[in-house]
């Protein structure tokens, strides 16, 4: 039951609120722009025939590191198919990664833009939002643009297994992800879905870590039933197949991303006690900076010594690269038996490594040679040489570049690559600059610098790390601090990104001057954030929320629209279970109003905060629901941090809302309102008047 005060107010706001919220949005002198340009980037070149052109097989791994036979990482790696496609073409023995984490080095590949000119640097953030990416095509739309056909399965933008339920959005990614939809004519599974779904889900606790993400085990499932043989399937159904038009198929094998669940055998063909674990060096972390071991925190090695999973581990890794390289094998089969075989350009690569316990690191991440190196063997017919090897340093940002120098497209003008081609022609040609990764964004960028022989890290405190890989293979002495190498780590410096871009839109385009009654109006886009310095003010203020957009359940069921503030001070526009939600934050408590699910389709949502102390959530025809606020005087304080429009998580913290996702779908208006202080509020903010002498 409503309280005395609370019932008042709810009977006066029932009309209040609608008028108010009808006022604010009168009120607004600013067009709102059109729905979401960031959503569907549009190239800016025509569309022209690619007849008689090569076709196109991009294959990529997933946190596939230096474990394959060729590369000589491990000594048990399983990989005669990764060896006999390199040795087909042109192996890169010194190929990296421009970030090693998944959305950030695969919006890097597909785009070709570094970090720094993308503004990308986090999984959690959706790429389709950046500034600095719209108007650019991506890797497969220009060749889309270029009249070849192109069609994709697999995990090829960002994307995982969909957590425990094997979701298409939520748990840091979903089988969705952050897919392109435009950049595909074909698409496996299907329109929109990255992933196909492993019937086995993540969360098994096989090893006994109770980590959802990161488990092992063998599982009962045969092959062509796994997420990469149904992958498998289309593509040697697609490559049997003579295409009208050249083709660009773009392939992603999941393994060996983690959870790492193959079929046993590929365990049982590793005994574990012949396991050889990687070689360390007990004091290898002593001379790195401290910025360089945050990893500590986390305790996963001191789990797995702990446990005494080591061995564990390094097998389940190498189960999966081995199934990995058994997938290829299968494509490789369909391309030789395909009508396109003799004029089929082959890519394979890996979006980044991975630690297996090397200066105490699990994952990725960081800026050592154990996640930076990655495969990459390019077959050209007629152009590469057979057998061919170079370690002239090479980066995934080179392969946009690279393939259409291969199929004879002129390259767009934002590529920040270069191509390969001259070392496919001349295996002894040389690069004139080192492959560079970089590491966090913003002003906290810090960057790694490789070259034919040496690495040089430099992070964002200014302290730094430097190997001669000559003599020092596994990086376990930093020779940064000698006076002798002054010049070097200048020379390597000189590579860095002068700048980190951001992907955000400025401050200036999302809000203007406050209003002459007080209020403060914002046109917002999804992606939109605002620092706390930058955000409105909240305390004593309400809140008024004005969207349109198209909703689609299986996607945006739990995802935020826009979320502002922390657990002290805060709220969130999101949706639960497919449910509008409007939950309140004040002093660490929360209070949720929920309407009711919604289905497919447009949508016309209002939420508010009154500074009264009423909130309310309507769905104009559908549902309207009406609450109580924590606070009876607007917002109690102001919050530490700031605003995002279709961010996950942030102030619905991890453990209470799992499933929380970047909202997807197309907005056709975000405004928001800030309401002026409510009256006691401002009448004590004010300052006393001067008293009369």
């Amino acid at each position: 039951m409503f309280s005395p005060r609370s019932a008042l107010l709810l009977s006066l706001v029932l009309l209040g609120a609608s008028v108010s919220a009808d006022a604010a949005v009168k009120a607004r002198i600013r067009v709102t722009p059109p729905a979401n340009e960031s959503a569907k980037p549009q190239p800016r070149t025509k569309a022209v025939s690619a007849e008689g052109k090569p076709n196109v097989l991009f294959i990529i791994a997933d946190d596939l590191r230096d474990y394959v036979g060729w590369m000589g990482g491990h000594p048990q790696s399983l990989t005669p198919n990764m060896d006999r496609l390199a040795k087909m073409g042109m192996r890169f023995t010194n190929a990296h990664c421009n970030y090693a984490l998944c959305n950030p080095s695969r919006t890097s590949l597909l785009t070709g833009m570094l970090p720094s000119s993308s503004g990308v640097f986090g999984n959690e953030q959706d790429w389709r939002r950046s500034v600095q990416i719209v108007g650019k095509p991506t890797l497969p739309e220009y060749f889309k643009s270029q009249g070849y056909i192109t069609a994709a399965a697999g995990k090829i933008f960002h994307a995982n297994h969909g957590g425990p339920e094997g979701r298409l959005a939520g748990w840091h990614g979903g089988r969705r992800g952050f897919e392109q939809d435009a950049a595909w004519d074909q698409r496996f599974p299907q329109p929109g879905v990255q992933i196909p779904d492993l019937p086995v889900h993540t969360g098994q606790n096989f090893n006994g870590l109770n980590i959802w993400h990161w488990d092992w085990g063998g599982i009962p499932v045969e092959e062509e039933k796994t997420d990469d043989g149904q992958v498998v399937a289309f593509a040697a159904d697609f490559l049997a197949q003579k295409q009208a038009k050249p083709f660009f198929l773009a392939l992603g094998l999941y393994r060996p991303h983690s959870p790492w669940y193959v079929p046993q055998k590929y365990f049982d063909a590793l005994p574990l006690d012949s396991i050889k674990l990687p070689e360390v060096k007990a004091d290898d972390l002593d001379d790195v900076p401290a910025i360089a071991k945050t990893h500590l925190k986390e305790g996963y090695h001191q789990q797995i010594i702990e446990k005494n999973l080591w061995k564990d581990a390094v097998r389940a890794y190498l189960a999966n690269v081995a199934f990995c390289d058994a997938m290829l094998g299968r494509i490789l089969a369909a391309v030789e038996k395909s009508p396109g075989a003799k004029n089929t350009i082959i890519v394979f690569t890996s979006d980044h490594g991975w630690y297996l316990g090397e200066k105490q690191m699990w994952h990725k991440g960081k800026l050592w040679e154990e996640t930076t190196r990655i495969p990459l063997s390019i077959y050209a017919p007629g152009l590469s040489q057979p057998d061919s090897a170079t370690s002239q340093p090479v980066a995934l940002i080179d392969l946009y570049p690279t393939l259409c120098d291969l199929t004879g497209l002129p390259s767009p003008e934002h590529l920040d690559g270069s191509s390969l081609k001259p070392l496919l022609q001349d295996p002894k040609s040389k690069r004139d600059r080192p492959a560079i990764t970089c590491m966090s964004g913003g002003k906290n960028a810090g960057y790694a610098a490789r070259d034919e022989r040496w690495r040089y890290i430099r992070y964002a405190d200014g302290s730094e790390e430097l190997y001669d890989h000559q003599t020092d293979p596994h990086e376990w002495t930093n020779l940064a601090s000698k006076p002798e190498h002054a010049t070097l780590k200048t020379t390597l410096a000189g590579f860095f990104p002068k700048e980190f871009q951001s992907a955000l839109r400025p401050v200036a385009q999302i809000m203007g001057a406050p209003s002459p009654a007080g209020s403060d109006d914002l046109v917002l886009n999804i992606g939109d954030t605002l620092s706390a310095a930058e955000a409105p003010k909240l305390k004593g203020r309400g809140v008024f929320i004005d969207a349109a957009f198209e909703f689609d359940p299986l996607v945006d069921q739990d995802s935020t629209l826009l979320a502002q503030g922390d657990e002290q001070s805060g709220y969130a526009l999101h949706f639960v279970a497919s449910q509008p939600t409007l939950t309140v934050f004040a002093d660490g408590k929360s209070t949720a109003i929920t309407g009711a699910a919604l289905e497919k389709g447009r949508i016309n949502l209002r939420a508010q905060v009154e500074t009264g102390g009423v909130i309310t959530l309507a769905v104009p025809g559908h549902s309207e629901v009406l609450g109580v606020a924590p606070f009876e005087q607007g917002f109690p304080q102001e919050p530490k941090a700031g605003l995002a429009a279709g961010q996950s998580f942030g102030i619905l913290k991890n453990a209470a809302y799992p499933n929380s996702t970047p909202f997807d779908g197309q907005v056709h208006r975000l405004n928001l309102t800030v309401l002026p202080p409510h009256l006691a509020a401002a009448k004590a903010a004010s300052p006393e008047p001067a008293k009369k002498p």
